[in-house]
């Protein structure tokens, strides 16, 4: 750019400041909570204690200001004097035992994986009630799920849907723990109700700053910006997920109807069976498998009647997809489809088992399966001699050196 093109668009300064003003503005009118007090957060680093005090007054854009500068960290008091909100949250954390201390490589991953799981059916299941979320990594370790409304909604209202969700899912989380805020229906005149630590500032504790995930650039200005197209809630629109309302059907959410059509034994799976849900939605999002993950996958949805096309379709996005390999390992396939309590133990899932409508002997997730025939398989897929063995071994080296030429 030359010296003539710089003078012919001079920087404005006041203009600058009323484009910063409309922002803070933006982010006062979202973040909305309790009209006469807000909290200022307090660290003691020594003793790794943490906690906020009352500011007895209403926040302003200075503090905002003071706020996204890293100088201070506040909180807002979500409720308002009247049992209302303006914006509610669902505080996802990583468990206690998980935060205690350092993680192993195999903890990492399954908190990777699940973390996928978690964000993908907490916003499908919001838009299922009609709410929208916007995702905050909250500084410290987990995320802020926020939901804001057009007008003031009854706090009892926006909790009993955001409780069903939460409930629902905590059943399938092993590593994340999930929170309604705010956790009161109404005031009861003793307080000021729960608050949550307001977006886009440093976490006193750890030092790090927050952000929303759904913007690429980190920057507070960019955040700012990402905020001006935050989509609020119509409260006469908010209802009980659909999903949650029918708990035995299977509940498709549109954008995955067309999938839906195509391999409905995949979804009937990932809806109904946590573990394999998980496995599944990774596929769905071309993350990378680990080898008792790929073995579940096979001793389960191996023994269906399309497992060929499902697993061609689900591993295709897989970095090391062999379709050889695949067809292989299929064919090796026997016994019995792997039992719920043995694929809790191989992925280390604390969540409960699942319930089936009919009561089975032997447990495992193919029963969620309506068109499911337990008739259809064998109950054990040993070898009978050492003959059979030794021929089951041949054709294994065969099929290996083959791949490797």
């Amino acid at each position: 750019m030359s010296l003539t093109d710089l003078s012919e668009t001079p920087f404005d300064p006041f203009e600058t400041l009323r484009q910063r003003e409309q922002l803070i503005a933006n982010f006062l009118e979202l973040f909305s909570g309790r009209e006469d007090c807000f909290a200022r957060q307090w660290v003691n680093k020594d003793e790794g204690t943490q906690g906020y005090v009352p500011v007895r007054r209403p926040i302003e854009p200075r503090d905002v200001e003071d706020h996204l500068s890293g100088h201070r960290t506040y909180g807002i008091y979500l409720m308002r004097s009247d049992s209302t909100v303006k914006t509610a949250v669902l505080d996802v954390d990583l468990t206690s035992q998980l935060r205690a201390g350092k993680l192993k490589k195999e903890q990492i991953t399954m908190i990777k994986k699940e973390r996928t799981y978690m964000l993908d059916r907490i916003t499908e299941l919001a838009k299922e009630g009609g709410l929208v979320p916007l995702v905050e990594f909250s500084g410290a370790k987990g995320y802020h799920f926020w939901f804001f409304f057009q007008e003031p909604v009854s706090a009892q209202k926006i909790r009993a849907v955001l409780e069903s969700i939460s409930q629902t899912l905590n059943k399938d989380l092993s590593c994340f723990k999930i929170e309604v805020f705010p956790k009161q229906d109404t005031l009861s005149g003793k307080g000021f109700g729960n608050l949550v630590k307001l977006p886009l500032g440093i976490h006193r504790l750890t030092g790090k700053r927050s952000y929303f995930i759904q913007c690429n650039d980190r920057s507070v200005d960019a955040q700012l910006k990402f905020l001006l197209a935050a989509q609020r809630s119509n409260p006469q629109a908010i209802t009980m997920p659909a999903s949650l309302e029918a708990k035995a059907k299977v509940f498709v959410h549109p954008r995955m109807k067309q999938w839906a059509a195509q391999f409905p034994e995949l979804v009937t799976l990932e809806t109904l069976c946590p573990p394999l849900g998980q496995i599944i939605a990774c596929c769905r999002n071309g993350n990378e498998l680990s080898i008792k993950e790929e073995k579940i996958l096979f001793q389960t949805v191996g023994f269906l009647p399309r497992a060929k096309s499902l697993l061609h379709h689900i591993l295709s996005g897989q970095p090391e997809y062999n379709p050889h390999l695949v067809d292989y390992r299929l064919s090796r396939v026997s016994g019995s489809p792997l039992g719920c309590k043995r694929i809790h133990s191989l992925l280390g899932f604390s969540g409960d088992m699942c319930s089936f409508k009919v009561k089975a002997e032997y447990p495992h997730p193919l029963l969620h399966i309506n068109e499911w025939n337990e008739g259809s398989v064998e109950r054990s897929g040993k070898i009978k001699d050492l003959a059979s063995a030794l021929e089951n071994l041949k054709a294994a080296i065969a099929a290996a050196e083959a791949f490797l030429k």
